[in-house]
């Protein structure tokens, strides 16, 4: 259940990457241009960077800019942002660098300009399918099916807006604070290109970097979400079944953290059900899920090697500690692959 949850996250997670490598290439690509446009000998001085546009350029801009509203508007982008848009239209003097601000600030929009709406929908998405597959695999495995109760959709939407992380707020908002801090980071480098005259490849390689670590925080926080809306409907599902106590189950792989070993086979009440507390997920990209617990529970538990594989099978009552203490060499290895 918990890996049809992250295959979703996954697979948004290839969208992002997607979406970061067009908006890099792009951004590489207005720079590259500028500087072939205005730079004399590979440098571009500050009075140059200044200069106004000629009224030739201003009106290629106006154009650039009509495209950019028609697009956020057919897009949803911010009303911030179109608002901008708007202003920079009405201008009679826009400098050079003015341009290629607005331009490349253009392309983070486009970036992030979708990513709450779609990260909503996966996360609805997570929830509603992991809340149906816990009960039926609990069905499944008491051998006993019978009618529940279907996702309850205000509730669902009011726990998408609710902060749970300890920076207290939703993931909406820590989307805006990725784009805004990627901006910022973006305007320092180009102010730094055009103080310092370094050439457009050190300045591309910093804006990689700057993107690299924006889309690195856009994914961490994805997963994570993805976790903790798993841990939510894995509740409620359990709630739904009258299941009074859930257990922790980590992942039995040479990878596991510490953290996520020594919560392996907790059980607890359910009505005490905590995320980060007694419930993953404990940090960011979590790998622990819950089931339910009872006092009789037999079987057994797959462990799996470092590709991933199943590879064996060990009893249900072995925790993460007795498992690493018997299958795990000391460089952290599988011994039995």
């Amino acid at each position: 259940v918990e890996q049809a949850a992250n295959n979703q996250a996954v697979d948004y997670q290839q969208t992002l990457e997607r979406k970061y490598r067009i908006a890099l290439r792009n951004i590489e690509g207005k720079i590259s241009a500028w500087y072939e446009r205005f730079a004399e000998n590979n440098n571009i001085t500050v009075s140059e960077a200044r200069r106004l546009l000629t009224s030739d350029e201003l009106e290629e801009l106006r154009w650039d800019i009509l495209d950019y509203i028609k697009h956020g508007e057919e897009n949803a982008l911010t009303q911030e942002w179109l608002k901008e848009l708007e202003n920079a239209s009405a201008k009679f003097h826009i400098s050079r660098f003015e341009a290629l601000k607005l331009r490349i600030r253009q392309e983070i929009e486009v970036l992030t300009g979708s990513m709450p709406d779609d990260i909503d929908e996966l996360l609805s998405n997570v929830y509603s399918d992991t809340y149906y597959r816990s009960i039926f695999e609990v069905q499944r495995g008491v051998g006993i099916g019978f009618t529940v109760a279907d996702v309850d959709s205000k509730k669902l939407s009011k726990l998408l807006q609710k902060p749970w992380s300890v920076n207290g707020i939703n993931f909406s908002e820590n989307i805006w604070q990725n784009k805004t801090k990627l901006i910022n980071v973006l305007d320092q480098e180009l102010s730094r290109m055009i103080m310092t005259g370094a050439q457009p490849k050190t300045i591309i390689r910093n804006v990689q970097t700057a993107m690299n670590t924006s889309k690195s925080n856009a994914t961490r926080l994805v997963m994570t979400e993805q976790a903790y809306f798993t841990t939510l409907a894995q509740k409620d599902a359990f709630k739904e079944l009258d299941v009074e106590e859930f257990e922790i189950v980590a992942t039995l792989d040479g990878i596991t953290c510490d953290v996520c070993g020594s919560h392996d086979g907790e059980h607890y009440p359910l009505k005490y059900m905590e995320t980060a507390v007694n419930a993953p997920p404990f940090h960011p990209y979590c790998r622990c899920t819950t089931c339910p617990y009872f006092d009789d529970m037999d079987g057994y538990r797959a462990s799996r090697n470092a590709a991933g594989k199943t590879v064996y099978e060990i009893p249900a009552n072995m925790k993460y500690t007795e498992w690493k203490k018997e299958y795990v060499q000391q460089d952290g290895s599988d011994k039995q692959t």
